[in-house]
């Protein structure tokens, strides 16, 4: 999954840059209720609204 991968990591910069350094994606993912089978589709939506939003530059 090269693609979530690069979105993973670029959201990881963003929330590190907003003073989040110890976040666990996944983790969090599950500890919000999120079913494993859906994680890469709310990492993907996630990062599409950051970087409509100007929050995340384009990959």
């Amino acid at each position: 999954m090269p693609r979530f991968h690069s979105q993973h990591t670029a959201l990881r910069s963003r929330l590190s840059a907003l003073a989040i350094t110890t976040l666990d994606l996944p983790t969090l993912l599950a500890a919000s209720g999120i079913h494993p089978s859906w994680q890469p589709a709310v990492l993907h939506l996630t990062c599409a609204f950051l970087r409509k939003t100007g929050q995340l530059p384009h990959l």
